[in-house]
């Protein structure tokens, strides 16, 4: 579990998640020089200011350059680490009924597209532009209704600027399709030298209309607290329910500690623990329960109407490490065999387990905890 990039469109986790229903994992050849795409800059952007900058950039920046390279007209924007990692920028650009683009700009890492994408992607391609080689991939649409995305990917001075479009349908080459989102047009975003995780001054003062002044874009968090934890847990569809809340017993889970327990209609509890030095001892699976490894440093185990899943997350950048408890006992055993909605369940609440959170939800939760 990576912060919340459960939803929406991590473009990591979209590109991940998408691979698995693909039609085609074949790749296609580059073509020939004379179907690459020409980058054009905007007649709206003045030559002069395209330069890199010193700025430390924010979502806001990152949504202003977007929308001088594609022209969409977004309805809203989301966000901020509910999306992202905490050493990335970026936004997200919704309009119509399921169109998004994704932009973001952080470190090259593991999930470099043109790293693997050959190996899962409908088609992968590397475009030449102006100030450099991008990688071009896509998933072609699905019987079952999946459109299919585009991907456009440049990596250039450690960092890599990433474009995820989901849409339209993707029913071949998207070089050789009428796209609302264009290849061209993002190919011209990512490899334009304002995107990225510094930019200048200039785009970090840039007002975009509709862009949210504080919460979904990270721009306005704090730092998480048992109300908090409270709110996010309501805010979920497993967790919803919840009638009450009290502070969770925290001596066993070492210095730092800090959560609630709801309890539900049922009689039954949720347990939701942030725990920035949990105990070695904690980390590893109980002797009472039947445990899977998770996917980072925890387990998920369960036992008859009781499960829980611990996730423990090394320091990064500015943040430091941390692990993520979730309990759910149920007064009686958990219904029929199959556990996966209780996992799912507690996999959506360690989501409300991260350092910071939106300041309106931590508002929202000072109420919820005596």
């Amino acid at each position: 579990m990576r912060r919340r990039g459960m939803a929406l469109l991590a473009a990591t986790a979209l590109c991940a998640g998408l691979v698995a229903g693909c039609g085609s994992s074949s790749t296609e050849a580059d073509d020939s020089a004379s179907e690459e795409p020409t980058v054009v800059p905007s007649v709206s952007i003045d030559p002069a200011d395209l330069k890199p900058g010193n700025q430390p950039a924010t979502p806001e920046a990152i949504a202003a350059i977007t929308l001088q390279r594609v022209p969409v007209e977004p309805e809203t924007f989301e966000g901020g680490d509910l999306y992202f990692e905490q050493d990335e920028v970026g936004t997200v650009l919704l309009w119509g009924a399921d169109h998004s683009l994704e932009v973001k700009a952080g470190p090259v890492d593991d999930d470099l597209l043109s790293t693997w994408c050959r190996d899962g992607m409908s088609g992968c391609v590397e475009v030449k532009a102006e100030t450099g080689t991008a990688t071009v991939a896509w998933d072609l649409a699905t019987d079952d209704g999946t459109p299919g995305q585009l991907m456009v990917s440049y990596a250039s001075g450690g960092e890599e600027r990433r474009a995820a479009y989901v849409g339209e349908k993707i029913t071949g080459d998207p070089r050789k399709l009428d796209l609302e989102v264009s290849v061209e047009d993002l190919v011209a975003l990512v490899t334009d030298p304002r995107l990225g995780t510094k930019t200048t001054m200039k785009m970090t003062k840039a007002q975009v209309s509709g862009f949210p002044s504080a919460g979904a874009n990270g721009t306005d968090e704090v730092a998480l607290t048992a109300g908090a934890i409270a709110a996010g847990l309501l805010e979920t569809k497993a967790y919803a329910d919840i009638d009450s809340f009290e502070k969770a017993d925290v001596s066993a889970y070492g210095k730092g500690a800090f959560g609630v327990v709801g309890t539900t209609p049922g009689g039954g509890t949720v347990t939701a623990v942030h725990a920035p030095n949990l105990p070695a001892g904690k980390r590893k699976c109980p002797s009472t329960l039947t445990c899977s490894k998770g996917d980072t440093d925890g387990y998920d185990g369960w036992t008859d109407g009781l499960a829980e899943t611990v996730r423990c997350h090394p320091a990064e950048g500015d943040a430091r490490a941390f692990c993520a408890v979730v309990r759910q006992q149920a007064p009686a055993p958990f219904p029929g065999d199959d556990l996966d909605p209780v996992l799912a369940g507690l996999e959506t609440a360690l989501e409300t387990l991260w350092p910071t959170v939106a300041a309106e939800t931590a508002a929202r939760g000072e109420s919820l905890v005596g």
